[in-house]
């Protein structure tokens, strides 16, 4: 932003013409003013009381300590959180769902299942038609039972997450990243040599969306580098050495993120 500055030059003995009504008169220069353009600084926020740290334009809180100088206490993050503190992919889901409720969208899904199974009972009335039946049903029970599982969900496993990904991947990541298209954005590697020395190497952290490098050498230390990247929202680490253990930690920290292992 650009803000005149008045300055005055005194001291001068020439003269500047003014002209008004049509009659010119004199006026001594050093009543007249020089204005110039100056950058005029903007704040980018404000401090908070307590750890010190810079409260973002628009923030009502510390992202550090979660204190409100408006209403000078502490709050909980999970209770200002509009997911109730939900993860990963069952954040994801709760995000496209009405009502913050991926249950609906499961129930339809086996309703669906149901009338179509049903529709191919009714119009194929043979022996190998209900055979046929009866071993998709069998086998999506087995599914729930075994691979259906929340922990293998939440492990993106499961059938949900596994087709999140494979439609994400065929669509160059529109679904999940907000600028897939930019420098950084997307980094896409299939085994090699690529871990924690080359994680460390990238320079734009805040520009990068999804790291998609499943069967690399990254480590449980790239991992935790992983934390300080502001604006991951995916990362697919299949048939790669980490544990569990920095995995949970990265999706703790950073609760939006998908993490496929």
């Amino acid at each position: 932003m650009l803000a005149p500055e008045e300055k005055v030059t005194p001291g001068i003995a020439s003269d500047v013409i003014r002209v008004t009504g049509g009659v010119a008169s004199s006026v001594d220069l050093a009543e007249a003013q020089e204005v110039h353009l100056q950058p005029v600084e903007q704040s980018t926020g404000h401090r908070c009381r307590k750890c010190q740290t810079e409260i973002p334009i628009g923030k009502l809180q510390c992202p550090v300590c979660a204190y409100n100088p408006q209403l000078s206490q502490h709050f909980d993050p999970l209770e200002l959180d509009e997911f109730d503190g939900a993860m990963g992919f069952q954040r994801f889901l709760m995000k496209h769902t009405s009502n913050n409720d991926p249950s609906n969208l499961v129930l339809w899904l086996r309703i669906f299942l149901v009338f179509v199974l049903a529709v191919y009972m009714v119009t194929a009335r043979d022996l190998t038609s209900m055979i046929l039946s009866v071993a998709i049903i069998a086998s999506y029970v087995g599914y729930v039972a075994i691979y259906g599982t929340e922990v293998r969900f939440h492990e993106g496993r499961s059938i949900v997450p596994r087709v999140v990904l494979l439609s994400n991947r065929l669509s160059g990541w529109q679904g999940i990243a907000k600028s897939p298209k930019n420098d950084g954005a997307v980094i896409t590697k299939r085994g090699g040599i690529f871990g924690d020395e080359q994680l460390a190497l990238i320079d734009k952290i805040e520009a990068l969306e999804i790291l998609d490098i499943p069967g690399t050498q990254i480590t449980d230390m790239g991992i935790a580098y992983l934390q300080s990247f502001p604006n991951l929202k995916a990362v697919v680490v299949q048939e790669c050495k980490v544990s569990s253990n920095a995995l949970d930690a990265l999706q703790k920290y950073n609760r939006a993120v998908m993490i496929w292992r």
